[in-house]
């Protein structure tokens, strides 16, 4: 079961992380703005956050077992 989660979770950063890339972050525009803040500011910051929490999730239900200890 371990396995399967943590393909999941690694697959869901990869296309959180290409899909940004290459949809979200190529156009180069402003609009919509969120209060004063640009798009590719706020699209930036909510991919982050959510980058960051995923790798939180990671840390905390596969923690890293050193495979030389006794």
């Amino acid at each position: 079961m371990k396995s399967k989660s943590w393909n999941l979770l690694v697959l869901s950063v990869i296309l959180l992380t290409v899909v940004a890339y290459l949809f979200l972050f190529s156009e180069q525009k402003i609009d919509p703005e969120l209060g004063s803040v640009p798009y590719i500011f706020w699209t930036g910051f909510i991919v982050t956050v959510v980058v960051v929490f995923a790798t939180f999730l990671g840390s905390k239900l596969f923690p890293y077992e050193d495979p030389k200890k006794p």
